[in-house]
C-alpha cells in the first residue's frame, strides 16, 4: 500500500515523466534515502520506473495497471460476452485459450455445458476450471508465472503451445484496430498470444467495445488473420459492418441484461 507522499511523487511522475531523486527529497523534504526507498516501492506497485540518479514515468506499466483494473470491473458485461462465444464452441473442440478476465468467463460458462473439450492454456485459473469436468483434457503450459495476472510466459512457455494443433485459438487482448491489428501491452505476453494465433485455425477474441481501436505497444496478429470477434452492445453498427467486410464477424451481446446468479458472478472475479 503506497503513502501518501509516494502517491503524491507519482502524480508528480506522471506529469513531469522524470525527476531526480535529489530534486524529489528537497521538494517533498525528506532525505535521499527515504526516497530511495519510495521509489523502490513505487517500482513495486505503480507506474514508476527506477533508474540511475531518479526515477521516471513509465507509460507501458501505467497502462498495464490501468489494465489490471479494468479485470475487476463490468464482470456481468464480461460474462455476457462469455455466452454469445459460447455457442461457437462444440464438444470435443480442441482450444487455446490465454488468460483474461473474459476468457476465464468463458471458462466458466463452458465448465459443465461443453464436453470431452481438449485445452492449451497459459492460465492455472482457467486450467482449473475446465479440468474440473472430467471429461476434457486440459495442458498447461510451462514457463515464468507473471504475479500481476497469474499468466505463464516465456520461451518455454511459447515451446511447449507451439507443440499443439488446435480447432479454435480464444484470446482475451488489449487492443484491436484494422489498421494495427490486435495488440497486447506486455512483450512476453504478446509473444505468447502469437504462438497461439499459430496453432489455431480459427482466430477468436473476446474483448469489450472499449477495446476496440486502442493500439497497445506489441502487434500480436493482423485484423484480417481474426475470425471473430465476441463484444459487448456498444459497437455501432457501420463499425460492425466494416470488419465484417474485410471477414472478421463481429457478434456483440443483448444490451438489456439479467440479474446473473451470484455464484456466477462472483466466480468470475
Amino acid at each position: 500500500m503506497l503513502n501518501s507522499r509516494q502517491k503524491q511523487i507519482a502524480q508528480y511522475l506522471a506529469e513531469a515523466k522524470y525527476a531526480k531523486a535529489e530534486q524529489l527529497a528537497a521538494m517533498f523534504d525528506v532525505s535521499l534515502e527515504t526516497i530511495r526507498r519510495d521509489l523502490l516501492e513505487l517500482e513495486r506497485n505503480s507506474s514508476v520506473k527506477k533508474i540511475r540518479g531518479g526515477a521516471v514515468y513509465n507509460t507501458t506499466r501505467a497502462k498495464e495497471l490501468e489494465f489490471e483494473k479494468k479485470m475487476a470491473n463490468n464482470q456481468q458485461g464480461k460474462y455476457a460476452i462469455a455466452r454469445i462465444a459460447l455457442e461457437y464452441i462444440n464438444d470435443g473442440d480442441a482450444i487455446a485459450m490465454n488468460n483474461g478476465a473474459a476468457t476465464l468467463a468463458l471458462a466458466k460458462c463452458m465448465q459443465n455445458v461443453r464436453n470431452g473439450l481438449t485445452v492449451v492454456t497459459n492460465s492455472p485459473d482457467i486450467a482449473m476450471i475446465l479440468s474440473e469436468n472430467e471429461s476434457n483434457q486440459v495442458y498447461v503450459s510451462s514457463g515464468y508465472l507473471r504475479k500481476h495476472n497469474k499468466s505463464l510466459i516465456g520461451s518455454m512457455c511459447n515451446e511447449c503451445i507451439g507443440n499443439f494443433r488446435v480447432d479454435k485459438t480464444i484470446l482475451s487482448v488489449d487492443g484491436i484496430s484494422m489498421a494495427d491489428g490486435v495488440t497486447e501491452y506486455n512483450t512476453e505476453e504478446a509473444a505468447t498470444l502469437r504462438k497461439m494465433v499459430e496453432i489455431g485455425h480459427t482466430i477468436m477474441l473476446l474483448c469489450e467495445f472499449s477495446k476496440f481501436q486502442e493500439v497497445a505497444f506489441n502487434r500480436v496478429c493482423s485484423a484480417r488473420q481474426v475470425s471473430y470477434v465476441f463484444t459487448d452492445w456498444n459497437v455501432p453498427a457501420k463499425e460492425a459492418k466494416a470488419w465484417n467486410d474485410i471477414g472478421v464477424k463481429i457478434l456483440s451481446s443483448p444490451q438489456r441484461q439479467t440479474a446473473y446468479p451470484a455464484a456466477e458472478t462472483a466466480a468470475l472475479g
